[in-house]
Formats: C-alpha cells, sequence, structure tokens
C-alpha cells in the first residue's frame, strides 16, 4: 500500500546501481540494464531481492556441511 502513495509522488525513480533518472514504471535501467524494484521514499529504485543467489548459496552450505560430516563425523 506504501509503494502506490509514493509512486503518485514521484514521476521518476534512480537506479540502484548508476543513478540514472527513469520512468516510475521501468523494470531495468536503460543505462546499466539492472533489475529495478519499487521506487522508495527518496525516490531510489529499490535493488530487488536475488533469490537464486540466495538458494544457491544453501545448496553449497548444505552441500559442504554433508562433505564434512562424511570426511570427519562419519564412523
Amino acid at each position: 500500500m506504501a509503494s502506490t502513495t509514493t509512486n503518485t509522488i514521484f514521476m521518476t525513480k534512480k537506479c540502484h546501481n548508476c543513478l540514472t533518472s527513469m520512468p516510475v514504471a521501468a523494470r531495468r535501467c536503460p543505462e546499466c540494464k539492472k533489475k529495478v524494484g519499487d521506487v522508495d521514499k527518496l525516490g531510489f529504485a529499490k535493488k530487488p531481492v536475488q533469490w537464486v543467489a540466495y538458494i544457491t548459496t544453501l545448496v553449497w552450505f548444505q552441500a559442504f556441511c554433508f562433505f564434512v560430516w562424511w570426511a570427519f563425523l562419519k564412523t
């Protein structure tokens, strides 16, 4: 609900990466081609969550824990 009120205040938003101004409805920066989210209260685009990176990190961490168990703790 808060994002709709801030969308009516701002006509443009700034990229979190290169600070280029773009329309509020834009989903990618026209200059650096990075994904951008909704506008925040200061007029900057929010950085979207990178779910693939979080899931990949979790899988590798589980694989590492399994390796430690297999190599050192398995009797």
